[in-house]
């Protein structure tokens, strides 16, 4: 592995400090780089680098800007270029340190449109291929027309003004102690700005109408039960990006996979994939 900054952050073209971390298996046959969700950190993430390393695969995640331990104000993003570039930013430093092995990129929620959109817009030279869990293409449930008018009305006006997200907890998993950890994490929160909100919709609607663009192996999966991110937008990017995406449809599962009773299942599919594609 190269040389890491001391400080365990990477700086954002625009100056932000990004906090990450780097779980290293030795003679690691592929590197994943993790992107978490809206509202929460890399951290909610331990165990899943944790299973990977188990397979032989490195992990490198990092707080996105205004999560976590990153810089940036808590929920907002003045655009999805601008997450797209830290993105980029982290994969090079991932290339640093991983001169010669295949990396794939891994997103969840947010996160997960995040990843259709990189692949989507950016050079994917670097990447042998992209995982996105439940991503995050359309909403599950019809917000408040007034709170969405607003919403892009102020996206504009006031693109830094927050709401509170109102995220049901007892969504994200069907264990009760996955609700009960990410109620009492204070590094969780559920700001979201206008700008933010707005960006991400644009996004969502974009992955969905240009998924035919899709030009690099992708796995993709999502609950269909999940009460959040609707599951059905996902099934319409798979049908419009072709053959390079494997989908796999889990019955019965809430929106966080990994964190939900049948996260065995979810941990195996991933890494079989991953190893898959190395061969």
């Amino acid at each position: 592995m190269g040389k890491q900054p001391d400080s365990n952050y990477i700086l954002s073209g625009d100056g932000l400090k990004l906090n990450y971390v780097i779980r290293h298996e030795e003679d690691p046959q592929a590197v994943v780089c993790i992107l978490h969700g809206h509202g929460e950190h890399k951290g909610r993430y331990e165990h899943v680098m944790k299973y990977l390393n188990g397979k032989s695969i490195s992990c490198m995640a990092f707080d996105l800007r205004g999560h976590g331990l990153s810089e940036g104000k808590r929920g907002h993003i003045s655009s999805m270029d601008q997450v797209l570039n830290d993105v980029e930013e982290s994969l090079k430093f991932v290339r640093l340190n991983y001169l010669e092995i295949p990396i794939f990129l891994f997103g969840h929620s947010f996160g997960g449109c995040v990843t259709l959109n990189y692949v989507l817009k950016k050079p994917i030279l670097e990447l042998t291929g992209f995982i996105a869990s439940s991503p995050w293409l359309a909403l599950a449930f019809e917000p408040p027309t007034w709170k969405v008018k607003m919403g892009n009305a102020l996206s504009g006006i006031l693109p830094r003004l927050t709401l509170k997200s109102e995220l049901d907890t007892g969504a994200l998993s069907k264990d009760p102690q996955v609700q009960k950890a990410y109620e009492e994490d204070n590094l969780v929160h559920n700001k979201v700005s206008s700008r933010f909100f707005a960006e991400t919709l644009n996004a969502g609607s974009y992955a969905i109408q240009h998924a035919d663009n899709v030009q690099l192996n992708g796995l993709i999966y999502h609950g269909n039960s999940d009460q959040i991110i609707d599951f059905s937008a996902t099934k319409q990017f798979v049908a419009n990006a072709g053959s390079l995406v494997e989908f796999h449809e889990l019955d019965g599962v809430f929106h966080e996979p990994h964190n939900d009773i049948e996260q065995n299942m979810v941990f195996e599919l991933i890494s079989d994939w991953i190893l898959k594609s190395v061969k």
